[in-house]
């Protein structure tokens, strides 16, 4: 991650250095003299996971916005990250930090693979319950939620069309994900960031679809 990346993510925080410290597990006195530094210099490694964690808690507490394309840029260059060894044991493809392609086809590709199994989609139908609680975690949550239910509800929707809202949905319920579901809220912020890689798979795909006015007829 190089140093400009970092400053263009925290000014949109509005907070002081010392503010910013606190999540990003650094003192107000080394994020001062990051912003000294040479923008395309890259932060030393051993930094990198921390300022990962910080800016997942920055995204919860709604003090950065995930719409941002600052905040994007970091999305699609770390969630690859975590969700490639959440699916490893799934043994899909495409390896996410090879070959060409990008992120969101790829991950929705790995999503499609996992829902193709029908004890995976078996497993999302038993706990239609346990996906709706997260409805109730903000109106994101609610509308990617919605959006992927319709799609597995669909009528008009073949199989092969909802895998990757399956995939997703196996993604949220099952405890394989690399940040601990124990942890409140931050535990789920790469489920959220999965739950929108399939949504904008399906926005793209069926844009008249998803439309207010044709969204009742899914």
């Amino acid at each position: 991650m190089q140093y400009s990346q970092l400053v263009r993510i925290m000014d949109e925080t509005g907070l002081s250095p010392e503010q910013i410290s606190g999540p990003l597990g650094v003192s107000g006195m080394t994020y001062r003299r990051w912003l000294k530094c040479k923008p395309s210099s890259r932060i030393p490694q051993e930094y990198e996971r921390n300022i990962a964690g910080g800016i997942y808690q920055l995204l919860a507490e709604g003090k950065l916005k995930h719409d941002s394309k600052a905040v994007s840029g970091f999305l699609e260059s770390n969630m690859p990250e975590f969700f490639q060894a959440a699916i490893s044991q799934f043994n899909v493809s495409p390896d996410l930090s090879t070959g060409t392609g990008n992120y969101q086809d790829k991950i929705t590709m790995a999503l499609s693979q996992i829902g193709n199994s029908g004890k995976v989609r078996e497993t999302v139908d038993n706990q239609k319950s346990a996906i709706s609680k997260f409805a109730k975690w903000g109106s994101d949550w609610k509308n990617r939620i919605a959006l992927l239910t319709d799609v597995v509800r669909s009528k008009k929707l073949s199989l092969l069309d909802k895998l990757v809202a399956y995939g997703a949905f196996f993604y949220l319920v099952t405890p394989i994900d690399l940040i601990p579901d124990s942890i409140p809220v931050f535990g789920y912020i790469d489920d959220f960031g999965i739950l929108g890689f399939a949504a904008a798979y399906y926005y793209k795909k069926y844009p008249n679809l998803f439309s207010d006015k044709n969204k009742s007829e899914i």
